[in-house]
């Protein structure tokens, strides 16, 4: 089977970027389900900054706010929404923020009081791996991260080993922000398939 030739494929340069700009929500929702990189960097540079001030504003904390906007994209990329308002995935985002935030604030109230342990999901939070090494060999976890294609492995690395904010991961890798957030989202599917190959397995 040839490979998938993705929207933006065919173009190049400025040409990707005005055709980018140019289209709607719904559009650029749909070429990132293709696997689109570039539908959904465009996505993000269009409402980060808004989902930030709108996170702090229940939070109080820019930086949290920051982790709550990478959520929320990270569940766009995961799970995008199959009915958009009037074409534009704002409302969406947006409603999603808002639940992520208060539930981070809701996290923070009870780790201060000292009672997370209320709360025993709050200890995986940050860890977009979380659900596979909580209770699983992180040994073979290890192993199965260093056969990721390199360009997945140093965003892995750099996020789980390092804490490194994402936005600070593609300043050191030279790539977009949204490239980031993708290829992290793309690293715990890879992982994720390998683990129930590897459970068959034993």
């Amino acid at each position: 089977m040839p490979a998938q030739t993705t929207t933006s494929d065919l173009l190049t340069g400025e040409a990707v970027l005005d055709r980018l700009s140019e289209a709607t929500d719904k559009k650029l929702v749909k070429w990132m389900h293709e696997g689109d990189t570039t539908a959904f960097e465009e996505l993000f540079r269009r409402y980060e900054t808004r989902l930030i001030s709108y996170a702090a504003r229940y939070i109080g904390s820019i930086d949290l706010a920051k982790d709550v906007c990478q959520e929320g994209f990270l569940k766009l990329i995961s799970k995008p929404p199959l009915v958009l308002i009037c074409d534009s995935v704002g409302p969406w985002l947006f409603r999603v923020t808002r639940n992520l935030a208060i539930d981070k604030r809701r996290r923070r109230k009870f780790e201060i009081q000292g009672e997370d342990h209320e709360l025993p999901e709050a200890r995986a939070e940050g860890n977009p791996l979380s659900s596979l090494t909580a209770k699983d060999d992180r040994h073979m976890i290890r192993e199965m991260v260093d056969e990721l294609p390199k360009d997945i492995r140093d965003v892995v690395e750099l996020r789980i080993d390092g804490r490194v904010p994402f936005k600070d991961i593609a300043v050191i890798l030279d790539i977009p922000q949204g490239t980031a957030l993708w290829r992290m989202h793309r690293a715990v599917q890879l992982l994720r398939q390998r683990w129930k190959t590897y459970e068959a397995n034993v």
